[in-house]
């Protein structure tokens, strides 16, 4: 239970610090400048294939066991459930506009900037509910039982960024945050 609990918060650890990369190439493309598209393309990637594949369906099945046993948070559940998948088409959109920019399409910087500045605000007010609101109900609510239930619920693979082994796919985003660090 701690275990998947504090993964969770370290994943939303290291979410926060894509998207704070995210709004600084977005601030470079407001201002006109040449942000880093394959970087925000990788970004992107790993978060669609990782944050969508793992991380949101583990919380999906934690949330309806919370909802079970905690009326009061119904509504706040469904919101977030909801966001997963708002949060999985936007994401989607975002890794094809990249993309396609990376690859020589022309695309004017609202098409990309609003999208992304959207993505970003959700998913950062979607992880403040989650960590204050619902992992400290789940922490109070949940048993050994349950949390076994639900890590054998997801197909489960190591985080291919933050965990022991990068995948070479994401070598120019450990580059950055090592640079930035």
């Amino acid at each position: 239970m701690a275990n998947t609990l504090a993964q969770w918060h370290t994943e939303h650890v290291n979410f926060a610090k894509l998207l704070d990369i995210l709004d600084a190439q977005l601030d470079l493309l407001h201002r006109g400048d040449s942000p880093h598209y394959e970087l925000m393309q990788d970004i992107m990637f790993y978060m669609t294939h990782y944050a969508d594949i793992v991380h949101h369906p583990l919380e999906d099945v934690a949330f309806a066991r919370i909802k079970v046993r905690e009326q009061s948070a119904a509504a706040t559940i469904d919101e977030l459930t909801k966001q997963h998948l708002q949060l999985h088409k936007l994401g989607d959109d975002l890794v094809r506009s990249l993309g396609d920019i990376a690859n020589g399409s022309i695309a004017l910087r609202a098409s990309v900037v609003g999208p992304a500045r959207t993505y970003v605000q959700t998913l950062r007010n979607h992880m403040d509910i989650e960590e204050t609101k619902i992992l400290p109900m789940a922490e109070k609510l949940l048993s050994g039982a349950d949390w076994t239930a639900i890590t054998k619920a997801v197909e489960h693979f190591e985080d291919p960024l933050f965990g022991r082994n990068t995948a070479k796919q994401y070598a120019a985003i450990q580059e950055h945050l090592a640079r930035v660090a």
